[in-house]
């Protein structure tokens, strides 16, 4: 038997279709084609998903994110100069809508501070370093 010149190229071309047709196959979907999802693999992607969605939830929702208080968190120490007197205290509580910002001194005392103006009497100087260590400047007064 005599085999034809046709047969040797049909074999070559037949092994190099065979990589792009398994190519296209489409991914395998969890439970409905036979890809188990063992319970170490679900809680992995739990995590990955828990972590992801705080950054992903501040880049979506940036309204909570803004305002003149934005580089101020709970548990910053915080130097209060008013007049000739400089105390430190620590920020334990922060209301953005508001402006306003509670402030646990040393010996124990709580007292509640409004954003203000430069000029307004009674006004306070509030010192704290931001994320970036640079020296922030705001003014406070007294919530009665």
């Amino acid at each position: 038997m005599r085999i034809s010149s046709t047969f040797p190229l049909i074999g070559i071309l037949a092994l190099s279709l065979t990589p792009a047709l398994q190519a296209q196959k489409a991914p395998p979907i969890p439970g409905v084609t036979g890809t188990l999802v063992t319970p170490e693999t679900a809680k992995d992607e739990k995590k990955a998903e828990d972590k992801a969605a705080v950054p992903v939830k501040n880049a979506v929702t940036p309204g909570d994110a803004k305002g003149p208080l934005v580089d101020l968190k709970p548990g910053t120490t915080i130097v209060i100069r008013h007049g000739s007197d400089v105390t430190e205290g620590i920020v334990s509580k922060i209301d953005r809508s508001a402006n306003e910002i509670t402030v646990r001194y040393d010996n124990k005392k709580v007292e509640k501070l409004v954003l203000a103006d430069r000029a307004s009497a009674d006004a306070r100087m509030v010192e704290y370093s931001d994320d970036s260590n640079h020296k922030v400047t705001r003014y406070f007064r007294s919530k009665s």
